[in-house]
């Protein structure tokens, strides 16, 4: 079988994997709803926004491509909250391509092909491609780390690694020192830039973050003041950086990658903070398989191989990017998902590694890579979707069952699920309520749906597992997956 048939079987698989368990897995947090209600208003009322969502907790905005992206899939399917799942899925399967054709041109198809094969059954990565946000991060390093070393070919790339730089303001800050390494491609590289290439890159890169500029122009430089605030919130003695327990969580998802536990929750396994409180039931670390990982780097570092050829050494630093802020900056929280860039070239330096060791341990090791890939299928299929798409939706169904067409009031309770996007998934699959506990948060964004029509019930969901005090007055209630329903006559 050629190599091409084989990347195109993965493909098949991935997709298969992914696409058929979307609506059991697919997690839609406030994150996602919020996305959607944005996306809903330009639906509705075509008009430029400037900004997308926060991040970093310092009032720096990200940009909007990503709202301009869902939305004609939102207005084409009405709101149906799974097109997103159907998008960042799609996106993941792109990511697997392009891991083939780093690791082609890096070193060489066999490699791309490993390393496709892992990210695309790895059960851990299916499950963040399913994760509607944050989306193409993998795709986005990917194109970003290709683009550089194509620069090598041709300086035109340095157009498309503009623009893909600028998405980073769009998409996520984890990716943000690549820039660095860019400069380390110029210097390194030998070869002049032409004048009409940097100025035509520059260009690029200033019309992608043009409405970030805009934003920032009319609310006193919100966004470029942040490195500013960083500072003075490290001097005046931010949070210390815990050196131990970020080093956990990397070894842990050395491990991960490779592992997860079967039947278990997979919203447990990468929504934060859920994949970190006592009763989640997330995977923990398993020190054998992040001795294998942290092996397979070490083994990579020593090879001379690596340090002799220019893009070789560049993936070591581009390596760096991420693991040094999410090692010891003290802004960047310890969270999982902030190596998402990472992972891909993290598989491809695997792959590497496994190829070339001597037979017939090179043997082994893809024996080895291909079990675990089975297991990954295997946990994917036996997830518990308990606070997926489909369980919500079973949830709503009934609850209408009770209510019927009187008016009601809707309220979130919980530990780790609290927020999950009710509001706007009874809107889409049976009728919104007259008002809910979300509207303090989201109201700006539909003003005229919040009614002062009194109530004939009210809804409370809640997180089965979580403590949350409830009124025993209802007149119903029932269990679906991980969530508890109560309602009750006003």
């Amino acid at each position: 079988m050629t190599k091409q048939r084989i990347l195109y079987l993965i493909l098949i698989v991935a997709t298969f994997i992914r696409l058929t368990t979307l609506q059991n897995l697919m997690v839609f947090t406030p994150d996602e709803e919020y996305l959607a209600y944005i996306a809903q208003t330009i639906v509705k009322h075509f008009h430029i926004i400037w900004i997308g969502v926060s991040a970093l907790g310092l009032d720096f905005y990200m940009g909007p491509f990503w709202i301009y992206a869902i939305y004609p899939f939102i207005g084409l399917t009405r709101g149906n909250p799974l097109v997103l799942g159907v998008i960042s899925s799609s996106l993941g399967l792109l990511t697997i391509l392009l891991i083939y054709l780093v690791g082609k041109t890096i070193f060489d198809s066999k490699v791309g092909i490993l390393a496709a094969f892992m990210y695309a059954t790895s059960a851990l990565i299916v499950y963040y491609d399913q994760q509607p946000y944050p989306s193409g991060v993998p795709l986005l390093s990917l194109i970003l780390i290709f683009s550089l070393i194509k620069t090598k070919a041709s300086n035109k790339w340095w157009l498309l690694f503009a623009f893909a730089y600028g998405l980073v303001f769009h998409v996520h800050l984890s990716l943000f020192l690549v820039g660095f390494v860019s400069l380390y491609w110029i210097i390194l590289n030998r070869k002049p830039l032409e004048q009409k290439i940097i100025l035509a890159s520059v260009l690029v890169f200033i019309i992608t973050i043009s409405p970030l500029i805009a934003f920032d122009y009319f609310h006193k430089a919100s966004n470029i003041t942040v490195p500013i605030r960083i500072l003075r919130s490290i001097k005046e003695g931010g949070k210390p950086t815990n050196l131990k327990y970020r080093s956990l969580v990397l070894l842990g998802s050395f491990s991960r990658l490779l592992y997860l536990d079967s039947h278990k929750n997979n919203a447990d396994e990468i929504l934060y903070p859920c994949n970190v409180k006592e009763e989640s039931t997330a995977t923990h670390i398993n020190w054998v398989f992040s001795g294998l990982v942290f092996s397979a780097i070490a083994m990579f570092l020593t090879k001379k191989s690596i340090w002799n050829d220019h893009s070789r050494r560049g993936l070591l630093l581009y390596c760096l990017t991420f693991l040094i802020p999410f090692l010891f900056l003290p802004v960047i929280n310890s969270v999982e998902y902030y190596l998402l860039g990472f992972f891909p070239i993290l598989f491809l330096i695997i792959a590497y590694v496994s190829i070339n060791l001597k037979k017939p341990l090179n043997y082994l090791a893809i024996l080895l890579i291909t079990a675990f890939a089975l297991h990954g299928i295997y946990v994917v299929f036996t997830a518990r979707g308990d606070f997926g798409v489909h369980t919500k939706q079973k949830i709503i169904t009934e609850t209408m069952s009770i209510i019927g067409n009187e008016p009601y009031y809707l309220e979130e309770k919980g530990n780790c699920h609290e927020a999950e996007g009710w509001r706007y998934l009874f809107s889409y699959y049976e009728r919104r309520p007259e008002r809910s506990s979300e509207d303090k948060i989201f109201a700006w964004l539909y003003p005229k749906e919040v009614s002062d029509k009194a109530t004939r019930f009210s809804v409370i969901l809640k997180e089965t597992r979580s403590q949350a005090n409830i009124d025993q007055g209802y007149i119903y209630r029932f269990e679906e997956g991980g969530f508890t329903a109560y309602i009750y006559k006003n």
